[in-house]
């Protein structure tokens, strides 16, 4: 809302009147980490007070509408994460809950219940044993491309000649190993008859 209004009063003052609305990307700095930040919250104080929990789930589900159609129809990408936020996400969800495990064993330990506390340590293992399946199954998924992504790739590019053979001339000068290169040294006599180390007479 704020660049919106700021928007409206620029364009209704100034005196120059430009019809370029500049499209805004959405801040990935500021709106994971608040995101993240209400689900760790929610995540570990809902045992302490579970009136933070349907506020959180209307929170959550009004979010991703908003969130959604912003990401759809409102702000313009200027880069391609390719999902690198997934597995900052995760690692988040999966520290909530480990930190929530705990709270619940100290929780029921002060109030003296030993079985509830019993009954409550086997989570934070069948937790990390869940976090260490999604490591190895979807981790590299977001850490390369997906091999749908460069089939598409390709056939972009082979559609489009043009654009190959401009690929084909860059990659000739791409990375030139600098121990290959050429070493330029001027050619006069000196050099070549004078010696390596010189001796300096006092």
């Amino acid at each position: 809302m704020i660049p919106l209004i700021v928007d409206l009063i620029t364009r209704n003052c100034s005196r120059c009147k430009s019809d370029e609305l500049q499209i805004p990307s959405i801040p990935y700095h500021s709106e994971i980490p608040r995101l993240l930040a209400f689900g760790l919250l929610g995540l570990v104080y809902f045992i302490l007070t579970p009136l933070i929990l349907p506020f959180l789930l209307v929170f959550f589900c009004i979010g991703y509408i908003i969130y959604r159609n912003q990401l759809l129809n409102v702000y313009s990408p200027k880069y391609e994460t390719g999902g690198r936020f997934w597995p900052i996400v995760h690692n988040s969800t999966i520290f909530s809950l480990i930190l929530m495990h705990i709270i619940v064993i100290g929780i029921f330990g002060l109030k003296q219940l030993p079985l509830a506390s019993s009954l409550i340590l086997p989570l934070p293992v069948l937790t990390l044993l869940f976090n260490d399946y999604c490591r190895k199954r979807f981790l590299p998924i977001f850490q390369a491309y997906s091999a749908e992504t460069l089939i598409k790739k390709d056939r972009e590019d082979q559609n489009n000649p043009a654009k190959m053979a401009e690929f084909f001339d860059k990659l000739v000068t791409a990375y030139r190993d600098p121990a290959l290169m050429p070493i330029n040294r001027s050619l006069n006599s000196n050099e070549r008859t004078s010696p390596l180390l010189l001796s300096t007479e006092g």
